[in-house]
């Protein structure tokens, strides 16, 4: 059988529709902001303000995978870093990275819009551990439950005043959960954030246009639609 005739229907419009999206929004309007710095690994980091991260900084990376360089490189500037992610290997995985970094520390928890337990479709793809609670993947394969949170909720039990860097990685489910978030209440300063094909375009935009809302300005886009934002009152002067 050709490799042509083993695609399946659903995973070619998949593929189709993930292309068609990662190439439609980087053409959103950015704001222009200088500092910028690619942080991280090309494969597991972010484009954000590196400047403004000091020690008294607490950042929260929302979706571990399996590459935390990025936890890393946050560490490195004296800030405390909290990591929760659902995949119990990918947990592991940061914390043996991150051994004897006493800021640092990794809990197995999906983000959710209520607190709950939450029920996970774990990806088809050969190699990878990663988890979706909004069917990302392209075979129903098998599932986990885990512990599901609110932001604020974590907030309250960890008792940390300010989270002032939140990056966001949660495959598919943004859409949501970004609905329930306030930024502003939990102290973010710099929100990072992947967009995914489970939602339309015209989702993505008015996600971003949310954001935008509660005083946050789009200032940089990687490739596969990695966005950050930066409160507007931290913007220099003129923009």
């Amino acid at each position: 059988m050709s490799a042509v005739a083993k695609l399946r229907p659903a995973k070619v419009r998949s593929a189709l529709k993930r292309r068609w999206f990662e190439r439609r929004l980087p053409t959103l309007a950015l704001t222009p902001m200088p500092g910028l710095e690619d942080v991280g690994t090309p494969y597991g980091g972010w484009t954000i303000p590196f400047g403004l991260v000091t020690p008294d900084w607490t950042c929260w990376t929302v979706g571990a995978g399996g590459d935390i360089s990025f936890d890393l490189a946050l560490l490195d500037r004296g800030a405390t870093v909290r990591s929760f992610e659902p995949a119990p290997v990918y947990v592991e995985h940061a914390r043996e990275q991150a051994a004897g970094r006493d800021r640092f520390s990794a809990h197995q928890v999906a983000i959710a819009p209520t607190d709950g337990p939450i029920r996970l479709q774990v990806t088809h793809h050969e190699g990878s551990n990663s988890v979706s609670s909004a069917h990302l993947y392209d075979t129903e394969g098998d599932h986990i439950e885990v512990p599901g949170r609110t932001l604020a909720s974590l907030q309250a039990e960890f008792g940390d005043a300010r989270v002032d860097l939140l990056k966001l990685d949660i495959e598919g489910a943004e859409y949501d959960v970004m609905p329930t978030v306030d930024l502003r209440a939990l102290g973010v300063s710099v929100f990072s954030t992947q967009l995914h094909h489970t939602g339309s375009v015209a989702d993505a935009r008015a996600l971003i246009a949310a954001v935008e809302a509660q005083g946050y300005a789009a200032v940089a886009c990687r490739p596969v639609v990695k966005l950050t934002f930066v409160r507007n009152d931290l913007l220099p002067a003129g923009l």
